[in-house]
């Protein structure tokens, strides 16, 4: 499956057979975007387990000239010419709202610089209370799963508040980035934020997407519930104190697991979420997401997909364990790509089930 690489075509002789290619393919990292910049350098960068790495490269022989040191963080941007030495690049993390870093190559000698800053103007806070920490979890076939958790730093490791956030789906990456509400649910009720890169998405390329879409998509609600049951067994929280939320495909997830595995979690949040399975094709865009859910008028999609579809999922709480965790259900009446409707039925299947 394609990870990519850059490939130089002489356009005066195009033939395949004269093409070169100086930055080849990478064994696990992601080439995102490559530029030309200071004649004859490539500014490339890579998604490596879901951190952003930034190099320059010779445009002619791919030889590596400098890698630009960054933290666990996303590359959001960057600003340069063929002509001309000077790059500027954006960087936000976690803990950083966005920087713009300055270098100028004709000046290798030197560091990138602090160009400008997003400043917090909050009391008290400091980067440095706080940790950011990457782990790998086994699923449930044994795929590792990457995940970030964000919280202050503390001497005592004990259970906190915990919110698990996840998409996992159409190729999309989710690298890290700042929110301001995420600094509040630290600060406010000391917790714990965590970020799995489920299956579905792109972090890892082509075979990483394809393993968590159409017939494999259950493997992305897998991805998730294992990352609740390592949060808990690794006393970052406890079942009734870990919340989950989602949206849009994340509100699909969240609605999935909530039905497949209520007892592992104490709270939920399904943000304008794709919950009718089998007629979402019929709504907006959603005809669009056959590419990654499967068309329901086909029959073996339509038994895959009626598995996990939250709105036909719904089952009336017999023990302890198939209980509802609290949930809570957002949409927006004038969405124009994920009908309320699909909101609607699935809060109305929740009330007749368990009698609120």
């Amino acid at each position: 499956m394609p990870l990519y690489r850059v490939i130089v075509i002489d356009v005066n002789n195009p033939a395949e057979e004269h093409w070169t290619t100086p930055i080849p393919e990478h064994k696990k990292d992601v080439l995102e975007w490559a530029k030309c910049v200071d004649g004859n350098k490539l500014v490339v960068c890579y998604n490596c387990d879901v951190k952003h790495i930034l190099q320059a490269r010779d445009l002619s022989t791919g030889k590596l000239i400098r890698q630009f040191g960054l933290d666990i963080g996303s590359i959001n941007g960057i600003s340069g010419k063929k002509s001309n030495s000077e790059i500027f690049y954006g960087f936000s993390s976690f803990l950083s709202p966005g920087i713009i870093f300055y270098y100028d190559f004709a000046k290798p000698s030197e560091k990138p610089t602090v160009l400008r800053e997003i400043s917090l103007n909050l009391e008290g806070f400091s980067r440095d209370n706080y940790s950011v920490e990457q782990v790998f979890y086994k699923s449930t076939d044994d795929t590792d799963i990457p995940m970030f958790i964000v919280q202050r730093k503390r001497d005592i490791a004990e259970p906190r508040p915990c919110l698990l956030y996840g998409y996992g789906g159409f190729n999309y990456s989710l690298m890290p980035s700042f929110g301001i509400l995420s600094l509040m649910f630290m600060d406010t009720f000391d917790g714990v934020l965590a970020f799995p890169n489920l299956r579905g998405g792109g972090e890892y390329g082509m075979e990483w997407h394809n393993g968590g879409r159409m017939l494999s998509k259950q493997n992305v609600f897998n991805d998730f519930q294992a990352a609740a049951e390592f949060l808990t067994k690794n006393n970052y929280t406890t079942k009734d104190r870990l919340a989950i939320q989602g949206a849009s495909n994340g509100g699909l997830l969240v609605g999935a697991c909530i039905n497949q595995r209520p007892d592992l979690f104490g709270a939920a949040v399904a943000q304008v979420g794709v919950m009718d399975m089998l007629r979402f094709h019929k709504f907006t865009i959603g005809h669009a997401w056959c590419s990654d859910y499967g068309n329901p008028d086909e029959k073996v999609h339509f038994a895959n997909l009626i598995k996990f579809s939250p709105l036909h999922n719904v089952h009336i709480p017999l023990n302890p364990n198939q209980e509802y965790p609290s949930t809570l259900i957002l949409t927006a009446d004038h969405d124009d790509r994920v009908s309320p409707l699909h909101s609607y039925k699935f809060v109305a299947a929740l009330q007749e089930a368990v009698h609120t």
